[in-house]
């Protein structure tokens, strides 16, 4: 049975290895070239460019080009190159849109260990594998002798140069200017940049044309033969016939220079040659590791009317070629497609009887073994049961031990967090006084004593409620308690600075103060009676009718109370959209994080956790109400715009009505009858409601909104329009223009005529 079972697991091994090896063979292939390529244009110059590339690498299988243009954007030919880099590319042909600004993207790729090959143009860097390009110096050196010697060594000559900062523009240039030195009775009269396109010679045109008006020009020498073309439209559309133009590149593509020569539309172009095969041999020698030679320049000669016709018959032959050996190239890939796909089915056939073959093998393996397996299994089956059975049983036991532990845990828990609530609610009655008796200056000698040992005791029965607490967490830490907030030290001094509210005539901020023991409210409002009017109120439900009566700036609110808890009222209160702006404030003897999160789900702007002291119970209240005027101002300002103004608000619901109130104020400004009872219809308010909710948001009345809003617009229309001020008076809703200067006075502190002048 051991040498039957051996062998059964050779054998699937062994077709594996066998599959293995069919498949190595099927798929191997030399290694693929990727070859980026950053054309810093898309002309008919580089699109025969690439083309060439591409015939290049039919000879080559393993080659995979892929082209990007800049179409002459700097910005976008550096993205290019760095796609490139991140792609990893074996190699990487670059012809910089301008020297300067490409040079630190290509040093990268170079750097990153990627050939580069700089064609055309370079950059101000050496970091380059190899360069091949046509002499650019030679170019303008050449064009330069002909065009002097065409124009008998005198006369007037302008040069329209390519893109600045390329470096064929500025060899070009420097080879014309070099020639043109040896003929003093020539006179260059204007040298202007284009971008070798055919519209940015017509602009360099127009601006030679716009500074020498009467400037009688025998030639012009355009860096390519686009710019050439595009400066002899300008001219001829300003009557000047008689100019003889010079370009370079030489296409013998239809209406390119070559054509143009035969035209007589160009007096002479020079050969710039593309090369793309040259260019792609280079690349190839220097991905297999060949020799080759860093700086390749490319000869070339000028086109003339006597050499045009032979170059055009050339080119004609070589497009003949080229298609015949893009027509072979298709066949080719035709054939190699379907042996591809013949050898793919062949593969396919072959692992397909390897597979029946192994199959085969395990299927009758199984078979032998499954007889065997199932006598096992029964008798496993057997012992599993009775297994399951003791299992159960086990599991009954210690489910019902974890219950006993954790009813234990939930009384342990609810029994401290009872006690610690009732302990921190005296201890926060005798903080309060205790700390206004250490801010009392006049106590002195065994008195200050007296107090200062309250302190000291009163922080030790703090220490102790804590450690009370903390030892309700021992058996559940499971349950995940977060660390708790420290209340404040009960030795603070109770002193603070009182900001100055936007209450009108000294009004008072309304606090309203809920809590069912009454010492506690007591103690609050004996704390906050000098700089706020605060109602008292014994349950949530009484609190909540009490916040809807008087609309007060602030609540303070116990967490646990009867009738109404106070999470239930801050809802309530969050919910009506008469009180859903007033910020509440809880004080709680819960600490825990997960009773601080349930707070704020309910709607609760700030927590304090008894005991509390009076400096950190006025601050946070300073702080809410600081808040609350902010807002309010943003509020009131908002308003009066005529147009809706963002509003950040804690509540989107404060922002909707302020919106909402805004725009039918603007709606109905003109409308002289248009009344707060009105606004109240439309917005789905009392009278007394509207008055109070706008009160609260803006610190302003409706009515002083509706008068303020239309001032507002009023000094708009001064500013922006002619009309008249009673016009302005009436088309605002003022029933009479004395009525609308008094009010227009009292808000700007001048007279309308005088606001206008």
């Amino acid at each position: 049975m051991r040498h039957y079972s051996t062998l059964s697991f050779r054998l699937p091994v062994l077709m594996t290895v066998l599959l293995a090896l069919l498949c190595l063979s099927c798929n191997r292939s030399e290694k693929q070239w990727h070859i980026g390529v950053s054309q810093c244009s898309e002309d008919i110059w580089r699109n025969k460019q690439n083309r060439e590339l591409t015939i290049g690498g039919y000879a080559n299988n393993n080659v995979y080009l892929e082209f990007l243009s800049a179409e002459d954007n700097d910005q976008r030919q550096i993205e290019q190159v760095r796609h490139f880099i991140e792609e990893k590319v074996d190699l990487l042909i670059v012809a910089p849109n301008q020297a300067s600004t490409l040079s630190a993207v290509v040093d990268e790729a170079y750097d990153r260990g990627i050939p580069v090959i700089l064609f055309d143009r370079k950059t101000n860097s050496d970091k380059y594998t190899a360069y091949m390009g046509a002499d650019n110096y030679e170019i303008g050196h050449t064009m330069g002798h002909l065009i002097a010697e065409q124009m008998e060594r005198k006369g007037t000559l302008v040069e329209i140069t390519g893109l600045k900062g390329s470096s064929p523009a500025i060899e070009r240039h420097r080879g014309f200017l070099e020639a043109l030195a040896d003929y003093p009775d020539i006179q260059l009269v204007s040298s202007e940049l284009g971008d070798w396109t055919e519209l940015s010679g017509r602009a360099a045109m127009e601006e030679i044309l716009r500074l020498h008006p009467d400037l009688d020009i025998d030639c012009l020498f355009g860096h390519n033969d686009r710019l050439a073309m595009g400066a002899r439209q300008v001219a001829m559309e300003h009557g000047q016939q008689d100019i003889r133009y010079y370009g370079v590149d030489a296409l013998p593509t239809p209406g390119g220079g070559i054509d143009l020569v035969l035209d007589g539309i160009l007096q002479a172009t020079y050969i710039y040659p593309t090369q793309g095969l040259e260019l792609t041999q280079l690349a190839l020698r220097i991905l297999n590791g060949q020799p080759f030679e860093r700086n390749n320049l490319l000869h070339s000669a000028v086109v003339d009317i006597r050499n045009a016709e032979l170059l055009k018959m050339q080119y004609r032959e070589q497009q003949r070629v080229s298609g015949e050996l893009e027509t072979v190239h298709r066949k080719l890939d035709t054939y190699f497609s379907q042996v591809n796909v013949q050898r793919k089915v062949i593969t396919f056939f072959l692992l397909l009887v390897v597979l029946i073959m192994a199959l085969s093998v395990i299927a009758f393996r199984a078979y032998v073994t499954k007889s065997r397996l199932n006598e096992e299994l029964q008798q496993l089956n057997v012992e599993q049961q009775q297994l399951n059975q003791q299992l159960e049983q086990r599991n009954d036991e210690l489910q019902q031990l974890y219950k006993q532990l954790e009813d234990m845990a939930d009384a342990r828990l609810v029994f401290f967090t009872n006690v610690g609530h009732k302990l921190r609610t005296p201890l926060t009655l005798i903080a309060g006084p205790a700390e206004q008796l250490a801010a009392d200056k006049s106590l002195k000698g065994p008195q200050r004593q007296l107090v200062e040992m309250m302190h000291r005791n009163l922080e030790r029965l703090k220490q102790l409620v804590d450690e009370i607490l903390d030892f309700r967490k021992i058996g559940t830490e499971q349950l995940g308690d977060l660390p708790e907030e420290p209340a404040a030290p009960a030795s603070t001094t109770a002193g603070r600075i009182v900001e100055a509210t936007d209450k009108p005539d000294g009004e008072l901020p309304e606090v309203l103060v809920v809590d069912d023991n009454p010492d506690v409210r007591l103690l609050v409002k004996t704390l906050l009676q000098e700089h706020h009017h605060v109602t008292l109120a014994a349950d949530g439900k009484e609190g909540l009718k009490e916040a809807r009566r008087i609309v007060p700036d602030l609540i303070v609110s116990d967490v646990m109370m009867p009738v109404m808890d106070g999470l239930e009222m801050c809802s309530e209160v969050k919910r009506d959209p008469v009180t859903c702006h007033i910020p509440v404030l809880m004080l709680t003897a819960r600490t825990l994080e997960e009773q601080r999160v349930e707070g704020y789900a309910h709607g609760a702007d700030a927590y304090i956790t008894k005991p509390f002291t009076a400096s950190v119970l006025t601050a946070r209240i300073d702080n809410l109400l600081a808040s609350r005027r902010t807002l309010r101002r943003v509020f009131s300002k908002g308003l009066t715009a005529e147009k809706p103004v963002a509003v950040p608000a804690a509540d989107d619901r404060d922002s909707n009505f302020v919106e909402r109130l805004r725009g039918i104020i603007q709606q109905h400004l003109a409308d002289a009858d248009f009344s707060v009872e009105r606004i109240g219809e439309e917005i789905g308010m009392s009278r007394v409601q509207l008055y109070r909710k706008t009160k609260a948001l803006t610190g302003l009345s409706p009515v002083e909104l509706l008068r303020k809003s239309r001032v507002e617009k009023a000094r708009r229309l001064l500013e922006t329009t002619d009309k008249s001020i009673s016009e302005i008076a009436y088309d605002t809703g003022f029933s009479a223009p004395s009525y609308f200067a008094k009010c227009f006075k009292d808000e700007y502190g001048k007279s309308p005529g005088e606001w206008r002048s």
